[in-house]
């Protein structure tokens, strides 16, 4: 005999299930945009990253000590692993940078590469209270495929803090918090290694991603997620996001400002004939 389930009762089945399922991190690469230009198309081989965290759940991001919407559970549990969700992010970054990227199981796969990476997944961990603490870090080492010399290694670290806000936690914010710190991760490592790739094969790479611009100025281009934040500059008004100004060489304070959310500020060095890029993501008061 079959059962039929009353509409309220399939949309409470659905409500359930959702809150049980594990979080889909969904990598934003515009937010870890390194700073590199090419000027010859290189092949890059990714060696998968091993996760070297001493856990027994590889998928647990971390624990739940306050409300989240959309979760019912103790737990924060990923829908893939840290190591993985951090290979598809370099594989996505560089190839938004212009590479040609292929991951590979060994070293015998990278033989037609120009340079390799490889690493591992020291810390990477979340925990949802009442104010929230990310810790991410990664080992990555970059090697020259044809001459096998190591052309950058290090280890890259980004602890956070921060505060949810009065409409609490929920998938999304998680999702977005977890991607931007990331990004940071990627963006810092893969600047180091286009600063090492740069000295080793000089016409490759930039290790700066700007554009030349006539006259004595520099230019800002900002943006802001969600955009038409109010941009303010050591405390004048010049506009909404997105934007472009052109400033005389120094360091300059920028505020980004829109109801509903908290202001950002951020330190920023504007060069002589040079655009520098900023983009920052908006939390929810």
């Amino acid at each position: 005999m079959g059962y039929c389930l009353s509409p309220i009762a399939y949309c409470l089945l659905l409500l359930i299930a959702g809150c049980t399922a594990p979080l889909t991190i969904t990598y934003d690469a515009r937010l870890g945009a390194p700073a590199i230009s090419l000027k010859e198309p290189l092949k890059v081989s990714i060696i998968p990253y091993k996760d070297e965290r001493k856990t027994v759940n590889r998928k647990k991001l971390g624990d739940i000590a306050s409300p989240v919407m959309g979760i019912d559970s103790a737990e924060l549990i990923l829908e893939k692993e840290p190591a993985d969700i951090l290979t598809s992010a370099f594989k996505e970054q560089l190839t938004l940078a212009g590479f040609k990227v292929n991951v590979a199981e060994s070293i015998t796969q990278a033989q037609e590469a120009d340079l390799l990476l490889e690493g591992s997944v020291k810390v990477f961990k979340l925990d949802i209270a009442a104010k929230d603490a990310i810790e991410i870090e990664i080992e990555t080492k970059a090697t020259d495929v044809k001459t096998g010399n190591i052309l950058w290694s290090g280890s890259i670290v980004e602890r956070n803090e921060r505060f949810a806000g009065v409409m609490g936690n929920t998938r999304e914010t998680i999702n977005k918090y977890v991607s931007s710190s990331i990004a940071k991760v990627v963006k810092e490592t893969l600047t180091n290694v286009a600063s090492a790739v740069e000295k080793a094969r000089p016409h490759s790479v930039e290790p700066v991603k700007e554009e030349m611009i006539l006259g004595n100025e520099g230019r800002l281009a900002l943006s802001t997620a969600p955009p038409q934040a109010q941009v303010y500059i050591d405390d004048v008004y010049y506009g909404l996001t997105p934007i472009a100004i052109d400033l005389a060489p120094g360091i300059y304070r920028v505020n980004f400002k829109l109801a509903g959310f908290k202001s950002a500020a951020q330190k920023i060095a504007v060069r002589k004939g040079r655009v520098t890029e900023f983009a920052v993501i908006l939390e929810k008061e």
